[in-house]
C-alpha cells in the first residue's frame, strides 16, 4: 500500500484516532502507531492518543511501556472506563492480578455496562481462587464447614 505524498493524518479533533483505526486495518501495529505518535507530538494532552498508544503497545506485548501510557492517559480523563481495562489487561498480563481487579472494578464504577471489563475481572478472580485453592479438596472444605456450622 502506498501512501499519498498529499495525505495528511491530522485533520482535525479525534480524526486523527480514527485514522489510526484505518491504518490498523491497513498497515497494521506499525501504521497505527505512527499516527498515533504524530497526534502526542501534535497534542501531547490528549488522553485519546495516549490511550491508543496503550492499547498498541498492549498488542504488541510491550506491557510496561503500554503501562506508562496507561497512566498517561488516566491522569489526562481519569473518567474513560477503556484505559481503566486496558490497565487491569496490563496487570493481567505482568501476573499482577490484585492491581488488575482493581483496574478492572474502576472500569466498571465508570462504564457499568462494559461488559469486556466484567468478563476481565472474572477472568482474573477464576486465576485468584485456583491460586490460593491449590490443594484444596472437597473433603476438606467440607469438613471445614461441618465443623464451623457445629
Amino acid at each position: 500500500m502506498t501512501v499519498d505524498p498529499q495525505y495528511h493524518p491530522i485533520r482535525g479533533d479525534g480524526e486523527s484516532i480514527n485514522n489510526a483505526s484505518r491504518l490498523l486495518s491497513a498497515r497494521g501495529l506499525e501504521g497505527a502507531m505512527m499516527i498515533v505518535e504524530w497526534e502526542i507530538e501534535k497534542e501531547p494532552e490528549s488522553w485519546e492518543a495516549w490511550s491508543a498508544k496503550a492499547d498498541i503497545l498492549y498488542l504488541q506485548k510491550r506491557y510496561n511501556e503500554s503501562l506508562e501510557c496507561c497512566e498517561r492517559s488516566i491522569a489526562l480523563n481519569s473518567e474513560n472506563g477503556l484505559i481503566w481495562n486496558t490497565k487491569g489487561n496490563v496487570y493481567y498480563m505482568l501476573g499482577r492480578y490484585d492491581d488488575a481487579i482493581a483496574c478492572y472494578n474502576k472500569a466498571i464504577e465508570i462504564e457499568p455496562l462494559l461488559a469486556r471489563a466484567w468478563y476481565n475481572k472474572k477472568l482474573a478472580l477464576e486465576i485468584q481462587l485456583k491460586r490460593t485453592a491449590s490443594g484444596i479438596s472437597y473433603e476438606n472444605v467440607r469438613e471445614r464447614n461441618i465443623k464451623t456450622i457445629r
